[in-house]
């Protein structure tokens, strides 16, 4: 098997994730070495266990990386790997580093090394709305990448300010490539791919959106990026764990305050109480 094929075989096997695969690649020097190790070996690394080590062991007759790779070229989807030397380097430095990346569209280096995730609330308010695509707005017009999740609200005014400036964007979605969400901003991810930045999952063709793609999809938008300015969110935001997980891989995170009297910026006035940088423009 090629190196493609392997990492694509890793990512596709269930319950088994970037931090499993990581230990399993430190124990057993190569992704081809992990696939062909016994069952008992695999069970002693920390965190597999007997039964996700007779998944791997046996991963023939559960995945099929040939078959992912096929809806991937018919989709016309790129496929990056860990082990590729066109990889984003910010995402790379991760503990937690996808191991697989589909794309449409393209990135480059300064995608990395200038880029600043804007999230916030999918149920933003005008005002929410407004500074996310005007900050965007100026942010792209600087020359920096935004970085966002593609997902209504905040996200999409983010895109769409970037893009509106003639300046470049990043979308990481919670769903395989082949099952967008949501489905109304496919118009949004076809400009973004065509041009002026990449659509990119981690997730295999076809798995749908859940509670648990979204936080997996949120550590890449704050990996990605230089800094995360969270421009409106509640107290139970997502946007929230976004932040939450750019600190903890050493990335500065900025706050747009909000009304005092609206609940929807709560969020970012407990960010800004607890440290976060208070941002009023790009």
């Amino acid at each position: 098997m090629t190196p493609q094929e392997t990492a694509v075989t890793l990512n596709l096997i269930p319950g088994l994730g970037p931090v499993r695969i990581m230990r399993l690649m430190r124990t057993f020097a190569s992704p081809e070495l992990v696939l062909e190790a016994p069952a008992a070996m695999l069970a002693a690394v920390p965190g597999i266990g007997p039964e996700l080590a007779r998944c791997i062991s046996s991963w023939k007759s559960i995945v099929n990386p040939h078959r992912e790779l096929e809806l991937a070229a018919r989709a016309g989807v790129s496929v990056t790997t860990l082990f590729d030397g066109n990889y984003p380097e910010s995402l790379r430095e991760l503990p937690d580093a996808p191991v697989v990346l589909y794309s449409r569209g393209s990135w480059t280096p300064a995608d990395s090394e200038r880029s600043i995730a804007v999230v916030g609330s999918r149920m933003a308010t005008h005002y929410g709305r407004l500074c996310a695509k005007t900050i965007s707005h100026d942010l792209a017009e600087a020359g920096v990448t935004v970085i966002s999740g593609l997902a209504r609200g905040v996200d999409t005014e983010a895109h769409a300010g970037a893009l509106d400036a003639g300046g470049r964007t990043i979308a990481v979605i919670g769903a395989g490539l082949n099952k967008l969400y949501p489905r109304e901003n496919s118009g949004l991810a076809r400009r973004i791919a065509d041009g002026h930045g990449a659509v990119v999952s981690e997730l295999p063709m076809d798995m749908p959106p859940s509670r648990t793609t979204f936080p997996m999809r949120n550590r890449i938008v704050s990996g990605w990026s230089r800094a995360t300015l969270v421009v409106e969110a509640p107290a139970h935001s997502g946007a929230l764990i976004t932040a939450r997980m750019a600190g903890e891989q050493g990335r500065d995170v900025f706050c747009v305050p909000g009304p005092v009297n609206r609940h929807s910026s709560d969020g970012c006035h407990a960010l800004i109480r607890d440290g976060a940088i208070l941002a009023t423009s790009a």
